[in-house]
């Protein structure tokens, strides 16, 4: 019999087990869970997103911040309500996520990572900030033949690499070709891999149209068939345009555009006083490249061969004053031109703040460290109320009235003028 006083040895007594600590990722990974988020949504924690790069149809580009590691990327935020029922969209999403994450070049922007919520997906890449090619020239002030071979053997020099990988681009223009910062001597990327496709082989041929009127090759057009000489015909295109300050096509239509390329001797006409001080070589490198017939085109290592690519003497004569007259010559059809898209994009403005699954998609940088109070206070910096319920409409008021006042301005330039930049069936 025990003592009414005896107590119990201390190690007969079971003691209940401490609940293990749960790590910052297991708890995040077990909200996920609860509410209905993919598995890696986790990663959307790393990043701090601030102001919208652009809009496309199925989503925004946003600058962010990745706290792990200091560094700023752009990241591609895709509406999954948008591409519901487009099989051809989400096959080229799935194509763009793989494409990205086999190229590893410095002339290609970088893939940094992928995740995606119940509502959106997220591509991260490589930041650049340096601008586009045309308005770093235009900035610059002098521009000569030696400038533009050293523009045209990086990108010559990336799509050489992505032809070796069997994966053609399909969209190359100035405004996919950026500089990686601000610096002078700052290296070029090719971006925006939206509409790119693997091939099977060297001769695999993709049959439907995709690409940007101006820098598209006649066989995508025609839907005969293209492959990677579609790339070197935008490059032909490209180099073209950085010699004299404009585009060698006006044509609004696949059919004015075929004629236009293949009416003439040549596709393209260097016109006086344009080009009055281009070498020869240069206008024989556009004119390869620009081969009508896609079997008899060059390839990229071929023009990477090219006396105007491989030459030490290099015209240094200052092309700019007449890439200046071109560029304001044409200036009235581009403005035109940038009011339709203006246009097209107040459509595309629906997209960016629907479906906000948190506050931090929203353009106010908001740190994790925020008080309500300072995040109240930015709102009110911006003119945004107060009430949550308000934000989203708030924002997206400011931003139709900002392109509605733009268009306004511009009525008498908007003209009929269609772009191509997405697949057709």
């Amino acid at each position: 019999m025990f003592k009414k006083d005896r107590v119990p040895r201390e190690e007969y007594v079971q003691k209940p087990e401490e609940p293990e600590p749960v790590e910052g990722h297991k708890l995040t990974k077990l909200f996920n869970k609860v509410t209905g988020q993919p598995d890696s949504y986790v990663n959307k924690q790393d990043y701090i997103f601030g102001k919208t790069l652009g809009a496309g149809t199925f989503g925004v580009v946003r600058q962010a911040r990745c706290i792990s590691t200091g560094e700023n990327v752009a990241v591609k935020i895709l509406l999954k309500k948008a591409l519901k029922g487009q099989s051809v969209q989400m096959q080229m999403l799935y194509d763009e996520l793989n494409i990205l994450q086999q190229l590893d070049h410095p002339n290609i922007v970088k893939f940094k990572d992928w995740f995606e919520s119940k509502e959106k997906f997220y591509i991260v890449t490589q930041l650049a900030t340096g601008g586009e090619l045309f308005d770093r020239i235009l900035e610059k002030g002098k521009f000569c033949e030696e400038d533009a071979v050293f523009i045209i053997k990086q990108i010559l020099e990336a799509v050489e690499y992505m032809h070796k990988k069997n994966i053609v681009h399909r969209d190359l223009k100035p405004e996919n070709i950026l500089y990686l910062d601000k610096s002078e001597n700052s290296r070029l990327v090719i971006g925006d891999f939206g509409i790119a496709k693997e091939l099977k082989g060297d001769h695999d041929l993709i049959h439907k149209a995709a690409g940007s009127m101006g820098y598209v090759a006649p066989e995508v057009l025609t839907t005969s068939g293209h492959g990677k000489p579609c790339d070197i015909w935008s490059i032909g295109v490209i180099t073209y345009t950085l010699l004299c300050g404009y585009s060698p096509f006006l044509a609004e239509s696949a059919d004015g555009f075929i004629e236009e390329c293949t009416s003439g001797e040549y596709p393209v006409v260097f016109h006086k006083p344009y080009w009055n001080s281009v070498s020869k070589t240069a206008k024989e490198f556009i004119l390869w490249a620009l081969t009508v017939n896609p079997a008899r085109r060059p390839t990229a290592k071929d023009l990477l061969n090219d006396i105007w690519i491989t030459s030490t003497e290099s015209s240094k004569t200052d092309l700019f004053p007449e890439i200046r007259k071109g560029f304001d010559a044409h200036k009235k059809f581009r403005d035109a031109v940038e009011i339709v898209k203006l246009n097209n994009r107040i459509k595309k403005l629906k997209l960016l703040y629907e479906n906000q699954e948190d506050g931090s998609d929203t353009d106010i940088e908001v740190n994790p460290t925020d008080s309500l109070e300072s995040i109240q206070s930015s709102m009110k910096t911006m003119s945004i109320k107060d009430g949550q319920g308000d934000l989203h409409s708030s924002l997206k008021q400011n931003a139709f009235a900002q392109l509605v006042l733009t268009a306004s301005k511009h009525k008498d330039k908007v003209k009929n003028f269609q772009e191509t930049e997405e697949e057709t069936s």
